[in-house]
């Protein structure tokens, strides 16, 4: 079944007000998190470790989501992941201790996920957009998805910033937990009122029918996974941990980092949305123009001479790779057919966390090791190769203007984008 045009907007509707749900805490832990377990007596070490152990969690967990949500209702399986962040937040309500506040980390993601994401929920919630965006608007949407996100995570981080300095660590993450506690609820309560046709999955049937992957779209996603794996470790060696970067270069307070961080996502969100409103010709070309710029702010970013330089960097980082990430997810849905989608967002978020993992652990060694500059040079190396990857996946393989796939079963004719191609499919009764 083909949803109408006023359930893909309802659709669209919801899953961006869950997005600025999540990215509310999101903003908040990203900002407070890492200084307030500093504050705790953490060591640096013991904090990238926790994170880099979220981060293994979500990769594990997003295999089997994206496996799964072609043959389960995704609205189920996203309904799931806001119950395991509730009963995390629970646990550390009843008990607070450095054990419930590592498994809320584990479990939830709290203080490592960004942009308002689900973590390992979203190949699901990406399966959803992917069969309910009706034709050319796939791009747009993803990009006001991604929106909502970072909209969120600016509140969020103003709201770090307003938060009394006299408050006790503990404190702010007793807040912190009560709020994913709400939260959650309230995107479940969302959910529960999406339109049917976006819930639904494809029979086994329609997945046999699917196919094999062909040989372009095995050729497309080896090059998304390549890509990934470099994005990836550059991210997690700098963009997870950089408030605790502002900490121990500039002795920044948690007020003076959620500021600057506020206005690196209030800056990402507004770019978001400009990049949902480009004109298809021009996506990938912005797309690899924002890469180049990301890797320019974060080569220059150990050499900072004063906080406000740094955040004017760190600012034009995480906008170059913050904002683009509903073009990215909207790119890799275009990669396949319909009804793998969900599969190919799972190897898309499973690439992206693969190495990303590593990162925080490895940062916080390097900075055990007083060694402050080295994970951003590193982080800067890794986003130039990841570059060169994406300069040759998006404007020689997968951009909008060769957006044509073999057809399975007839190998030498091309059918047009798969939006169109599902649009036909409905009008002629398959």
């Amino acid at each position: 079944m083909i949803p109408s045009p006023g359930d893909g907007r309802r659709t669209e509707r919801i899953l961006s007000a869950n997005r600025l749900f999540r990215g509310l805490l999101q903003g908040f832990m990203l900002a407070r998190f890492l200084p307030d377990v500093h504050a705790l007596g953490w060591s640096i070490l013991a904090a990238g470790s926790l994170l880099s152990g979220s981060l293994l969690a979500d990769f594990g967990l997003t295999l089997i989501v994206g496996h799964r949500s072609d043959r389960f209702p995704p609205k189920r399986l996203l309904q799931a992941g806001e119950l395991l962040s509730m009963a995390a937040g629970t646990l550390f309500l009843v008990h607070p201790s450095p054990f419930p506040l590592a498994l809320a980390i584990l479990l939830a993601g709290v203080g490592q996920r960004s942009n308002g994401s689900p973590g390992p929920w979203a190949p699901a919630e990406q399966a959803i957009l992917s069969r309910t965006s009706p034709d050319g608007e796939t791009y747009r949407i993803f990009s006001h998805n991604t929106f909502w996100g970072l909209a969120g995570m600016a509140a969020g981080a103003f709201a770090g910033m307003e938060a009394s300095s006299a408050g006790h660590p503990l404190a702010m993450l007793r807040f912190a937990m009560l709020a994913l506690i709400i939260l959650s609820l309230a995107n479940i309560l969302l959910l529960s009122r999406l339109p049917d046709g976006s819930a639904e999955v494809f029979s086994t049937r329609d997945l046999e029918q699917s196919g094999q992957l062909t040989p372009r779209e095995r050729w497309n996603l080896s090059l998304v996974v390549s890509s990934n794996l470099f994005y990836g470790l550059s991210i997690g060696m700098a963009d997870a941990m950089i408030s605790y970067w502002f900490l121990l270069k500039f002795q920044a307070s948690p007020e003076q980092i959620s500021s600057l961080l506020a206005f690196s996502f209030l800056a990402s969100a507004g770019l978001a949305r400009l990049l949902g409103n480009l004109p298809d010709r021009l996506k990938a070309f912005s797309y690899v123009l924002l890469q180049l710029f990301g890797l320019i702010g974060i080569a220059l970013l150990p050499g900072s001479i004063s906080i406000w330089s740094a955040g004017l960097l760190t600012t034009l980082r995480i906008a170059s790779v913050r904002a683009p990430g509903g073009l990215r997810q909207a790119l890799v849905a275009n990669a396949v057919r319909p009804g793998r989608a969900g599969w190919s967002a799972g190897l898309h978020f499973s690439s992206l966390h693969l190495l990303q993992a590593a990162g925080p652990l490895l940062t916080g060694y390097y900075w055990e090791s007083h060694r402050t500059g080295t994970p951003l040079v590193l982080s800067a190396a890794f986003m130039a190769v990841s570059l060169f990857l994406t300069i040759f996946l998006y404007v020689r393989t997968i951009s909008p203007a060769q957006r044509e796939c073999p057809d399975q079963n007839t190998p030498r004719q091309t059918r047009g984008p798969y939006e169109r191609r599902r649009s036909e499919n409905a009008s002629n009764g398959t």
